[in-house]
């Protein structure tokens, strides 16, 4: 018995080493097989989304074949995509001819291996506005005051003093009542041989002698808190190379509207008045800056700054946007239709001189001659580029976007749709948005979870991507965005995680890119960007290939520049 004991507990001792072998050599061989894993994960994708970006339609044929020849070079180069910005969201409103042409590139496309990709539905630039201008975001105007005199109630000006807008007083070189100008005397200058009016004007050059290529003048004013005003200058420019323009700002650097004289790079132009509309902040204080940003080369001058109240102008006219009239206590409310009638008006939005209006007070109406009237009412604001946002609140936007994915169904029956969501600089302001009690990344997770929803029914297997900034902490996705009434901040959480995410931020790219990976989002990186060399694609490549669920790269131009195609096709290549 003690012989078979001890033979049992020699096999069982021997089992037992032979089980730890194993199970050694299993850990090693997943390890292995771990390692082997994470080092293809780092290796360089697959770029399977090899595109370019086109923002010109086929409005002629000229275009047409244009387009049809850039096709051909980007398949030449290796390219398998076109993120297309043609505005093929309106197509039911297209002609024939333009339809046509349409369909001759969708065949030139299939035909050269290259996927059309349509770019649509910017919020942030205004997307429906054609069709509905009312569905623009509008910002609150409170407390116009408006004098009744002969049926009409006209607007109050309120009185705008500003000192030294003619720019004739000076003191050893410096403009007096402005808060500054740069490098006086080496960047701007008195100049009393060319001015718009009266005797001197102020002149700009030499911007590389500052470190940002600034030549700017910048004045501080109090104003009436909530109310519209007007700013306007005169340029006169001589070879310029940089960014001329009129900015407005609140106090805490928070631009509220800007604007840019027509001018073309190293051309000269004569005087031009360049204006822009604002809303006062509740605290009444702006600071007005005119000039130039990243100047390289030429001159200009500035002459007569204005700035004005104005009043009762482009109004708008939907469920979210009440307008509302009562007397100068604010306890009696007007009644439209009975008390007072808005005449009929063309909304200009893009109009930054677009007259006021002024109300009609029909017979039988309580409100009497003499009387002074406080109305509220919503404007659609132009703020960055400039550009005016539509309103995520409203329901018929959405039915809109329906319509819209059907046609372009019909158009192009694309498999990978991009959604045009960046840079929305106006939203949250009016009384739609705030009836929602939810917060500005709600409202914006939202309409975007609806877009999405909206291209999937519509053609359950598409792939949806869309531009990374307002999603982004980087980068857009923050508080005190331009006008924005509310916080951004989170909203990457409240969007489906089968977006595809298109980077474009060149230099916070490594945090974009880690930041959605991390999360569990597809990228693809929006490169080039109309520079001189592909250096930037470099950056963005080595990017790329640090990025796990990277999918591919774009060759990205603004300015249909794509002298450089070629090369970048090569660089995929190699």
């Amino acid at each position: 018995m003690t012989q078979v004991h001890s033979c049992h507990m020699e096999k069982s001792q021997y089992f037992k080493k032979i089980w730890m072998v194993r199970t050694l050599i299993l850990l090693m061989m997943v390890g292995f097989w771990t390692s082997v894993a994470q080092a293809v994960e780092l290796n360089p994708p697959r770029l399977d989304d090899r595109w370019f970006y086109a923002s010109f339609g086929v409005e002629n044929d000229a275009k047409m074949e244009e387009l049809s020849e850039l096709i051909q070079r980007a398949s030449d180069s290796g390219l398998n995509g076109m993120l297309w910005a043609c505005g093929v969201e309106n197509y039911a409103q297209w002609d024939d001819a333009r339809k046509t042409r349409l369909a001759k590139i969708r065949k030139t496309a299939e035909e050269k291996g290259i996927e059309i990709i349509p770019i649509l539905w910017s919020i942030g630039y205004g997307t429906m506005i054609n069709e509905n201008p009312n569905l623009a975001e509008g910002l609150p105007i409170r407390d116009l005051s408006m004098m009744v005199s002969d049926g009409r109630a006209d607007s109050v000006s309120d009185a705008c003093e500003l000192p030294n807008g003619s720019m004739e007083q000076w003191k050893e070189n410096r403009l007096t009542e402005y808060a500054f100008h740069d490098q006086p005397a080496e960047i701007s200058f008195c100049d009393t041989q060319i001015a718009h009016s009266g005797e001197t004007s102020i002149r700009f050059e030499n911007f590389t002698a500052n470190p940002h290529g600034h030549g700017r003048l910048m004045k501080e004013m109090a104003l009436t808190p909530e109310r519209l005003y007007r700013a306007s200058i005169w340029f006169k420019t001589e070879n310029i190379r940089g960014n001329l323009q009129l900015q407005i700002y609140d106090q805490d650097g928070g631009s509220l509207a800007s604007a840019r004289p027509a001018y073309k790079p190293g051309e000269t132009t004569d005087w031009t008045k360049v204006s822009v509309t604002f809303k006062v902040p509740k605290d009444g204080k702006i600071r007005i800056y005119a000039g130039i940003w990243g100047g390289e080369a030429g001159r200009f001058w500035l002459d007569d700054l204005s700035i004005e109240s104005i009043g009762l102008v482009n109004p708008l006219r939907r469920d979210g946007t009440p307008m509302v009239v009562t007397d100068a206590t604010g306890k009696a409310l007007y009644e439209e239709g009975k008390d007072w009638v808005l005449p009929k008006f063309r909304l200009q939005p893009w109009n930054v001189n677009a007259e006021g209006l002024k109300l009609i007070i029909p017979e039988g109406s309580r409100i009497r001659d003499g009387e002074t009237l406080l109305v509220d009412y919503y404007y659609p604001p132009l703020v960055g580029a400039p550009q005016i946002g539509t309103c995520m609140s409203e329901p018929e936007l959405y039915e809109r976007f329906e319509a819209s994915a059907r046609v372009v169904m019909e158009a192009l029956a694309p498999k990978k749709w991009f959604l045009s969501m960046d840079e929305i600089r106006c939203a949250g302001t009016c009384q739609a948005c705030h009836d929602r009690n939810i917060s500005l990344a709600a409202i914006l997770g939202d309409c975007i979870t609806k877009q999405y929803e909206i291209i999937r029914k519509t053609d359950p297997g598409a792939e949806v991507y869309i531009w990374s900034d307002m999603l982004d902490p980087n980068h857009n996705a923050h508080g005190n965005y331009y006008v924005c009434d509310g916080d951004y901040t989170g909203v990457w959480e409240l969007v489906p995680k089968e977006l595809i995410i298109s980077c474009w931020y060149h230099d916070i790219r490594e945090k974009s890119m880690k930041f959605f990976s991390e999360r569990g989002f597809r990228t693809q990186a929006a490169a080039y960007y109309d520079a001189d060399t592909l250096e930037g694609c470099t950056d963005w490549l080595e990017t790329c290939r640090k990025t796990p669920g990277c999918i591919g790269i774009m060759y990205t131009t603004w300015e249909h520049k794509y002298t450089l195609l070629e090369g970048f096709g090569k660089m995929l290549r190699e």
